[in-house]
């Protein structure tokens, strides 16, 4: 009869008695498959005990021996594992989810779950490098994608001695069903337009084609890159990210104000000629206030405009790269728990593992409806004259915009 395990208060320890009685299931399967195989002839000789390590605690295995032959439970153990699948699983989706390794052992410690030192968590989490390398070689043949978001997150990481801030690039594209997913991920020099050229070229190669629209931030290098891998497409500079470079130009917290005010009115506008209005508008007056601010603001039309040319269903996802900033931070979020990675190929385990949840996250959802994306076709205005009247309307709700922000 199995002894019920209790706590000193009398409680019945749950996870023990369950561990206990695993085990000796376990060894009782593997006692009537050692006498199915003797049959006649043939004689049990004794047992090896091995550990196995379960998410209800280590187990010892008694492992029948034959005089003749041998006997292995490789239904329920792999020959030189240690620890059974749920268990690795476990460890790896903790891992996954932002836990280092120290911390993990100390989860397992305190959970008596057994011994799991930070170099067998190591080992049990390897399994994910298939996982990611998967990830990272996909094909996407037979497919198209209209919108692609690009962007770059930084993380410390230890390479050739030296602790450094690496960037790790991301790709998201929306496919012709209007499905999004990660297509992409490498650590690459940012600063690079070799390095950023290769990234694309690589999604070129496993099948990224048909793409109209490549939204990012001003990235240096990327810009050309994007030219050059994806001829014909439009880039589309992130707005949110143009306000920031706009807002550095300004020491004085009141002119600031009064630029992202009059940038924010712009894009909250829908009609196209009447954004193209706005815009030149704040233009003026953020010139007003600082030459540089307007300046950059007069180069940056074209590209912070190009969503126009797309059906204005798709305005509010072409305009910003939110989509990747979500991503980087939920990638951020869990890399916080490591500090500083060992090595690049630690820190593009764990990215790679988050970036195969977010997949997973997304997956059967649709980003843009499908229907808006049948034969979608970049159109620009032939006419690029504005009527007098929406300049007025223009005028207007930027001024209108700024009354508003300095009485605040």
């Amino acid at each position: 009869m199995l002894d019920i395990p209790r706590y000193s208060d009398g409680m019945i320890n749950i996870q023990e008695l369950g561990r206990m009685q695993l085990e000796q299931a376990i060894n009782q399967i593997m006692d009537w498959q050692a006498d199915e195989i003797c049959g006649e002839g043939n004689r049990r000789n004794g047992y090896r005990e091995r550990k196995l390590l379960t998410p209800f605690g280590e187990v010892t295995l008694r492992i029948p021996k034959l005089r003749e032959g041998s006997y292995f439970p490789d239904e329920l153990i792999r020959p030189y594992s240690r620890a059974d699948r749920a268990m690795i699983g476990v460890v790896k989706e903790a891992y996954a989810k932002g836990l280092s390794t120290r911390k993990i052992e100390k989860v397992a410690d305190n959970l008596e779950i057994g011994s799991l030192s930070p170099s067998r968590i190591s080992r049990m989490v390897s399994e994910l490098d298939e996982e990611v390398a998967a990830l990272a070689e996909r094909r996407f043949d037979g497919m198209a994608f209209p919108y692609l978001w690009l962007d770059a997150t930084y993380i410390n990481c230890r390479d050739e001695g030296h602790v450094q801030s690496l960037g790790l690039v991301t790709a998201i594209a929306c496919a012709q069903d209007g499905s999004r997913r990660f297509v992409g991920f490498d650590v690459v020099d940012t600063e690079s337009a070799a390095s950023w050229k290769a990234f694309l070229r690589s999604l070129r190669r496993r099948g990224i084609t048909g793409v109209m629209c490549v939204v990012s931030d001003d990235h240096g290098g990327l810009v050309q890159a994007i030219a050059e891998i994806f001829q014909g497409a439009a880039w589309q500079r992130c707005i949110v990210h143009l306000e920031r470079d706009v807002a550095r130009w300004f020491k004085s917290k009141n002119d600031k104000g009064i630029a992202l005010a009059a940038m924010k009115a712009v894009f909250a506008e829908r009609d196209p000629q009447l954004v193209r209005a706005a815009y030149r508008r704040a233009a003026e007056i953020i010139s007003g206030l600082s030459r540089r601010a307007g300046e950059l603001l007069e180069d940056a039309e074209a590209d912070a405009l190009a969503y126009l040319d797309f059906p204005r269903e798709h305005h509010i996802k072409l305009r910003t790269n939110n989509v990747q900033e979500r991503a980087n931070e939920e990638i951020k979020r869990r890399t916080k728990a490591v500090g500083v990675f060992p090595s690049i190929e630690s820190m593009k385990r764990l990215a790679g593992s988050v970036i195969l949840d977010i997949n997973e996250d997304w997956m059967g959802g649709r980003f843009i409806d499908a229907e808006s994306l049948e034969d979608i076709a970049r159109t620009k205005d032939e006419d690029p004259t504005i009527p007098i009247e929406t300049m007025e309307k223009a005028k207007m709700l930027i001024e209108a915009a700024i009354r508003e922000r300095k009485a605040a």
